[in-house]
């Protein structure tokens, strides 16, 4: 099955996006120990990096589906274009650890525009007979982007410095702004005469900022970090009273009661990527401290999973058009909870070929289930929600990364304080990722659990 020639352009140019965005996050995480010397971040400071990129994404991709939906998803686009290109430039000249990290943040929030956006217009283009096969060219972009991201980054920070990372994302960026913006006209506005639920953005983003908050503070000081976590359950909880009761939601609750498939569909979305986003933080610093592997190699081992991804993709695709998308969702949610297992069990002196076999099943696993999950998502949404459903894909996602992250930098603080990853303090930080390795890996697997359940009722709804 082929893709519509008039789609041509926009595939290109919304996997373009999909495929830089990850290709910087994916290497920045393979270079940290270097980035962190040159801006003198702590153990703390480095695990923040991701984490506000993760909240920029988190507070922005429910907000990213109501103003796409209102205002166009392709100016939304390239909007997002714009914030994630110039963000990525002004850090390549940063010096200051503060300035750096709200400048992530705003990196965080251009991301989530693309993203959402990207998907909602694939959605909505896409033929319902054809959509896996367009889910799978973008989702093959992104496993390419994270795929490259590492040897990238290795070699280029090997060659010119990690600065170079930044400004090479925003000469890539401002090419996909160009191309979007000349070679696609096609845009989807459902919603243009909805207003956009303001309180509702401010009710989750404060949330998701005591969400963030709460890990690194509660190192220093237990009381204020859970105080931070109350918070942001306080804030969760009136936000979603005020969601039932609004006219125009950001997050449509009522359809997520009544739509079983997509709750459940969504709930395994969390409790997988929850337990799946940390790991390229731990490898990364396991093998180039740890196994004391240069950059350049940390980058080309690193690029084993997502290799495995995107490699796996055009399978995926195959298996859920030709079988069952969520029975292929289930596979793997199974496979990336056995890696993560395998992954518990890594120590110093541990052979590289174990890693390499929980990159293999964490790669193959994430492919599958990536796909066949997002096509259910979508299809079980209907037309009418394309667009929320688009952006509760990605939110659910990105606050599964970021609950991933708070509990890495929790478990890192209390294990290393903000003293700098070294050779000297290997012992904390494997003791530290095996404990959140074998939590993540037990969650992921009840994840194979809710998909299951899910699988039942869609069966149901077909009889």
């Amino acid at each position: 099955m082929q893709v519509e020639r008039e789609h041509y352009p926009l595939l290109l140019a919304i996997s373009a996006s999909l495929f830089c965005t990850p290709l910087m996050v994916a290497g920045i995480n393979a270079v940290l120990p270097e980035l962190a010397r040159g801006i003198g971040a702590g153990a703390t400071e480095l695990s923040l990096i991701g984490t506000l990129y993760s909240l920029g994404l988190a507070i922005f991709q429910l907000a990213s589906g109501s103003l796409g939906d209102i205002f166009g998803h392709r100016r939304l686009f390239l909007a997002g274009a714009i914030l994630f290109g110039i963000s990525g430039a002004v850090l390549g000249f940063l010096h200051s650890i503060p300035v750096f990290l709200l400048l992530r943040l705003a990196q965080g929030i251009g991301g989530a525009m693309l993203s959402a956006s990207g998907l909602a217009l694939i959605a909505a283009c896409a033929p319902p007979e054809k959509r896996p096969i367009y889910l799978g060219i973008s989702g093959g972009a992104v496993y390419a982007g994270i795929a490259c991201g590492p040897p990238i980054a290795g070699l280029v920070t090997g060659l010119l410095g990690w600065r170079w990372l930044f400004w090479g994302s925003a000469l890539g960026i401002a090419c996909v702004f160009m191309l979007m913006k000349y070679s696609v006209a096609q845009d989807w506005r459902p919603s243009a005469r909805q207003k956009f639920d303001w309180q509702g953005c401010l009710l989750y983003s404060v949330a998701m900022i005591g969400l963030t908050a709460g890990a690194p503070v509660m190192a220093e000081n237990a009381l204020a970090g859970w105080s931070c976590l109350a918070v942001c359950l306080v804030f969760l909880i009136i936000f979603c009273i005020r969601e039932l009761g609004c006219r125009f939601p950001m997050l449509n609750l009522k359809l997520l009661a009544r739509n079983r498939v997509l709750s459940l569909s969504s709930l395994t979305a969390f409790v997988n990527y929850a337990s799946f986003f940390g790991l390229t933080f731990y490898f990364g610093i396991y093998v180039q401290v740890g196994k004391g592997l240069s950059v350049e190699m940390t980058g080309l081992v690193l690029a084993l999973q997502p290799l495995t991804q995107a490699l796996t993709t055009p399978l995926a695709s195959r298996l859920c058009l030709a079988w069952s998308a969520g029975a292929i969702s289930s596979l793997g949610a199974a496979l990336c909870g056995a890696g993560l297992i395998a992954g518990a069990f890594l120590n110093i002196d541990t052979p590289l070929w174990v890693m390499f076999l929980a990159q293999a099943l964490l790669g193959s696993g994430m492919s599958f289930f990536a796909l066949g999950n997002t096509a259910i998502i979508i299809e079980s949404a209907g037309k009418k929600h394309i667009g929320q459903a688009s952006a509760l894909t990605g939110a659910v996602r990105t606050s599964g990364q970021l609950c991933s992250m708070v509990v890495i930098t929790l478990t890192l603080s209390l294990f290393l304080g903000n003293q700098p990853v070294s050779l000297a303090v290997m012992d904390g930080f494997i003791t530290s990722m095996h404990l959140n390795l074998a939590i993540f890996g037990v969650l992921n697997l009840a994840a194979v659990f809710t998909s299951l359940t899910r699988n039942r009722v869609v069966k149901k709804i077909r009889q």
